[in-house]
């Protein structure tokens, strides 16, 4: 009896110290979870603000001089799968209609973060050209032949009601659909409900918006679609314009028939660029 009571003792013993060791264990791994978590918060809110100063100083103008403007919000920040991170922003002209959207963002390379800048002209005017780099690696003379706006087909009239407009705005959005060519595969992008960027302050006559196709494994856009109230012809109307935001292989489609599409750009590495749309790595992130 008594070698019967030890055993069940010991054994409950080492029962508690097994419940003790384990738990101790768990709040060890709780606490280096949380750690790494507060990490990753802090590099992306440094990445952040860093992402923001490299927008500041970016110059960007037309050949006329004429200064585009830089909205320091960005139309809105993402991180892919906790590594590559970017904001996205604007410059306007001076009658404040969009010239430029741009991503200004990171990805690791070697272990450290390696700043990106990527941009798009919108405004079919040359502009200055831009040298990115250091030392600049690469200068941006876009050719503007291929940015003007285009009709869409069977589109209502345009509202005269702010509200109503945004609506139609969505519906047209929708009626349009993109994909990315990667790794030999066809991706179907993604297309967010509500527009990233709108104009303030809108009218019939001076109305848009931005909408962004997006991959699935992120919010990182692929593709924009610009819609605009556009009053530069007879009448005013609603028109589009397709927005590349990636070196692979896109295209758009109106009403399931393509109307759109680009290549791979297998030069984006040269040090001369000549499209609308310039990527580039420019600077490790200390």
């Amino acid at each position: 009896m008594l070698v019967e009571k030890f055993d069940r003792n010991f054994g409950g013993l080492i029962m508690l110290v097994a419940f003790l060791v384990a738990s101790v264990a768990s709040q060890a791994t709780a606490q280096d979870s949380d750690k790494n978590e507060t990490a990753k918060t802090q590099r992306s809110e440094t990445l952040f603000k860093h992402f923001d100063q490299t927008g500041k100083e970016l110059t960007l103008q037309a050949d006329s001089g004429e200064a585009y403007h830089w909205n320091p919000k960005p139309l809105f920040r993402f991180s892919t799968e906790g590594q590559f991170f970017g904001s996205v922003y604007v410059w306007t002209d001076k009658s404040d209609r969009l010239a430029v959207v741009g991503t200004i963002g990171s990805i690791p390379i070697n272990g450290r973060d390696t700043e990106f800048v990527e941009l798009h002209l919108l405004k079919p005017q040359p502009i200055t050209p831009l040298r990115i780099g250091n030392p600049p690696n690469k200068t941006w003379r876009p050719e503007v032949d291929k940015l003007a706006l285009k009709d869409i087909e069977k589109a209502p009239e345009v509202s005269t009601n702010d509200a109503v407009r945004l609506r139609q705005m969505r519906t047209l959005a929708r009626r349009f659909s993109a994909e990315m060519i990667h790794d030999g595969q066809t991706n179907h992008l993604r297309l967010l409900p509500q527009p990233i960027f709108r104009y303030e302050k809108s009218t019939p006559d001076r109305d848009g918006a931005l909408f962004a196709f997006v991959w699935d494994n992120g919010t990182d856009p692929e593709v924009l679609l610009r819609i605009e109230a556009d009053s530069s012809g007879e009448t005013t109307g609603w028109r589009y314009q397709p927005v590349r935001f990636t070196w692979r292989s896109v295209n758009l489609s109106l009403d399931d028939t393509q109307v759109w599409t680009m290549p791979e750009m297998l030069n984006r590495n040269l040090p001369m660029q000549t499209t609308p749309y310039l990527t580039g790595l420019t600077q490790a992130i200390p």
